[in-house]
């Protein structure tokens, strides 16, 4: 009796096989026919059974369908992923047999999956859905690994979706890679310095900077790392070096003012902040600091003439502090001009003409303050 109930449970176990070999066969059947719901539910039945879920043409099959599901207008609701599940198949079934004879098919198809994942990843990054595209173009790298173009538009996704060690890991490879576009030595510099690590910033502009020398964007932010740094000299000559590549930049001169009167060059920022101003008329800030730089000027003379008491003597200097507030004058005058509500270009010419003793003048700007509080 044992013996007649074991043969029967081998021939169930056979037929059930036979079966699950019937599912693979009819899905490529509904494949066929584009019937890709049944084809979906027989091959998934399938790949989830013990007797063909080893079968590489299972895989190959089942990547087959869920490849043709991807923007199908009456199919594409079937799988919320269907490229990945595609891609997954395809792998699997060369995971079991790297020699099956359809595997220069799957190259093929995977060829195909690459452009793909592309196209999907161009579309969610125009959608803003920054960490699905990112996936995407994950996903043509493991098919493209030799596509620079890709691990820059990965990058890019992983910058923009915050996640900041996926950017760094791609932006360092596109650095290994040569990547022949200067872009993207900003963005990573960026997350650098967001990190507090100004070193490793000042060192990768200074790669990017060796190979796109043309390149203003890196070396204005190179210089801007320098002034934040407290580093002024090398600031100036990443200025220098700006200007060199945009000589008609008023901001780079104005920078470069501020930089020589903060390091005591007032007669070399005088220069550099009429440059500004000969490029940009109505510049309000380099007319501003040239008129404060004077007027500031101006204050120190007088207050050492003050301890002065030889009247001849004070006399002179007080033609000499008095010219350096002539000097301010029209400066100031302009920075009002260009932004006549601009409380501190009021208050400033307020106390150039209380000290040079201009009532028309200071009754004048008195009023257009008292008119702004």
């Amino acid at each position: 009796m044992k013996r007649i109930i074991l043969v029967a449970a081998i021939a169930l176990n056979t037929n059930i096989g036979n079966a699950q070999k019937a599912e693979v066969q009819s899905a490529y059947s509904y494949l066929k026919y584009e019937q890709l719901d049944k084809a979906q539910e027989a091959i998934d039945k399938a790949a989830n059974h013990e007797t063909t879920m080893n079968m590489e043409k299972t895989w190959y099959y089942r990547g087959l369908i869920y490849q043709s599901m991807y923007k199908n207008e009456k199919y594409a609701g079937l799988s919320a992923n269907p490229l990945e599940e595609a891609l997954r198949s395809f792998n699997k079934c060369l995971e079991i047999n790297p020699k099956y004879e359809y595997a220069q098919e799957i190259a093929e198809k995977k060829v195909t999956l690459s452009k793909q994942f592309s196209d999907k990843g161009y579309d969610e990054f125009t959608k803003k859905d920054f960490a699905t595209a990112l996936k995407s173009f994950e996903n043509v790298i493991s098919l493209s690994p030799t596509d620079t173009a890709i691990y820059y538009n990965a990058a890019i996704s992983a910058d923009k979706a915050k996640d900041m060690a996926k950017a760094k890991q791609y932006y360092a490879k596109l650095v290994e890679m040569n990547y022949n576009d200067s872009k993207f030595y900003q963005s990573y510099a960026q997350i650098l310095l967001s990190e507090k690590d100004t070193t490793g910033a000042l060192k990768l502009l200074a790669n990017g900077l060796s190979r796109f020398p043309g390149e203003k964007g890196m070396q204005i932010q190179q210089t801007n790392i320098y002034i934040q740094s407290g580093r002024t000299g090398e600031a100036l000559q990443s200025l220098d070096g700006a200007i060199a590549k945009d000589p008609t930049n008023p901001n780079l001169y104005f920078a470069k003012g501020s930089l020589q009167e903060k390091s005591g060059k007032e007669n070399d920022a005088v220069v550099t902040y009429k440059k500004a101003i000969e490029i940009k008329p109505d510049y309000f800030d380099a007319n501003y600091n040239l008129g404060a730089l004077y007027f500031n000027q101006g204050a120190k003379m007088a207050n050492e003439a003050n301890k002065i008491q030889d009247n001849a003597k004070y006399a002179k200097a007080k033609t000499e502090f008095e010219a350096k507030f002539n000097l301010a004058k029209p400066y100031f005058e302009k920075a009002l001009e260009i932004n006549p509500k601009d409380e501190s270009t009021l208050v400033s010419l307020k106390q150039l003409y209380a000290t040079l003793n201009d009532t028309p003048n200071y009754d004048r700007v008195k009023k257009l303050l008292d008119n702004l509080k």
